[in-house]
């Protein structure tokens, strides 16, 4: 009997082989037909040529008063620095595809706005043409000027990147890259228009024209632009306030003025040091102010972390031209001169980046800003007319995604 049931489990297992044989068939079987199913769906999707990405930012910013620098006060809210960005790009044949960005943005109430519209075309392999609504070249981080994961401050350093209000143009441009041993060239020139609003006012460009060059051995990049144009400037904000006070009064800066923009950038990476430079000069004719600004910025990557700190300056250079009075109206106690319109100011900030996993970053910043006596260009006129205010701090937590 003993024997009987020690042979029992061997029978049994005997017995069963065949089906557990059956069974890791059929279980392979199924396992290569969803396989063969997301090869296939894979497939169909390379196949359709479309291809999405985005990026995310959200944060808390606050300043020390109301001094306004980079739009952000005493009362600034998580709004303020959320933005939501959907890009597509589709491909229309092998050689040519379409580019569309939108950007939903908590300051504006998620509002879908079209950033990019664009059809690009490569006849060759060094050359590339575009046309349709693009970011306008001003900066080394202008294709990425909102794409906030992609920089390592927590805010562009508002010294050079602060007193430009036109991130976008439409028209077109033609790209030719020159590859050498260990570096690579690349010429861009562009043309078009563009009508922006900004938050002191509204700003337009006609027959935009200018050129850049940048040139990277993929640790040092260096990047020179040059860009002109007839510009109609008109301080909106200030002329909402005059109104409010009931003075009607012509806030125009430039009517048709020629206006001229001339940079300079260079950056070293080499995956430990960061190091970046901008330089930047801008000519308008009329009242708006011609001005010179720069910063540095130094940082170094320890694992996941990269602390940094930068310095920047900005300074209207042509004061002498802005000496009268830009609203004259004693009896109803509104009198602004016109030296309103200059500004200096330098910036120093200190802050960190912390990669909590590819695709994530948090940013904590510090800037102090002094040196506002001279003049207030680009920042609350309302509350700088009405107060000593000659520095600001802002405090800013942000976190930047990129997918």
């Amino acid at each position: 009997m003993k024997r009987l049931f020690s042979a029992a489990p061997l029978a049994l297992a005997i017995a069963a082989t065949p089906a557990l044989a059956q069974s890791t068939e059929e279980t392979l079987e199924r396992m290569q037909q969803q396989l063969n199913a997301m090869q296939q769906q894979l497939n169909s999707a390379k196949d359709t040529g479309v291809r999405f990405n985005g990026f995310f930012s959200t944060g808390f910013a606050r300043a020390s008063n109301d001094a306004g620098y980079a739009g952000i006060t005493d009362e600034s809210e998580v709004n303020d620095l959320s933005l939501f960005a959907l890009q597509g790009t589709f491909d229309v044949t092998q050689k040519s595809q379409i580019v569309m960005q939108l950007v939903g943005r908590g300051v504006d109430d998620w509002e879908p706005q079209v950033e990019w519209a664009y059809l690009s075309h490569r006849p060759t392999n060094n050359l590339q043409i575009r046309a349709g609504k693009m970011r306008i070249p001003f900066f080394m981080y202008s294709d990425s000027l909102e794409v906030g994961y992609a920089q390592p401050w927590a805010r562009p350093p508002q010294s050079v990147y602060g007193p430009i209000a036109v991130t976008s143009y439409v028209g077109a441009d033609a790209s030719y890259n020159l590859n050498f041993d260990n570096s690579s060239l690349t010429a861009t020139g562009f043309t078009g228009f563009t009508d922006e609003d900004d938050n002191s006012g509204d700003v337009q460009l006609r027959n935009v024209a200018g050129v850049n060059l940048t040139w990277t051995d993929y640790v040092w990049t260096v990047r020179g632009v040059a860009v002109t144009a007839e510009a109609d400037i008109d301080a909106t904000r200030l002329a909402a306030q005059a109104a409010a006070a009931g003075v009607v009064v012509d806030t125009t800066l430039a009517d048709g003025d020629r206006g001229n923009f001339f940079g300079l950038g260079a950056s070293y990476d080499d995956g430990s040091w960061q190091i970046i430079g901008e330089v930047t000069r801008v000519e308008i004719d009329g009242q708006f102010a011609d001005t010179d600004s720069a910063y540095l910025s130094v940082g170094h990557r320890l694992g996941a972390w990269t602390p940094y700190i930068a310095a920047g300056w900005t300074e209207s250079k042509d004061d002498n031209e802005r000496t009268g009075l830009f609203i004259n109206e004693p009896a109803l106690g509104v009198v602004v001169p016109e030296s309103i319109l200059n500004y200096q100011r330098n910036e120093y900030s200190i802050g960190t980046r912390w990669d909590i996993t590819p695709g994530v970053a948090i940013k904590a910043d510090v800037t102090h800003v002094t040196g506002l006596q001279k003049g207030f260009g680009n920042l609350n006129t309302q509350h700088m007319l009405t107060s000593d205010t000659d520095s600001t701090n802002v405090y800013t937590l942000k976190i930047d995604s990129a997918f």
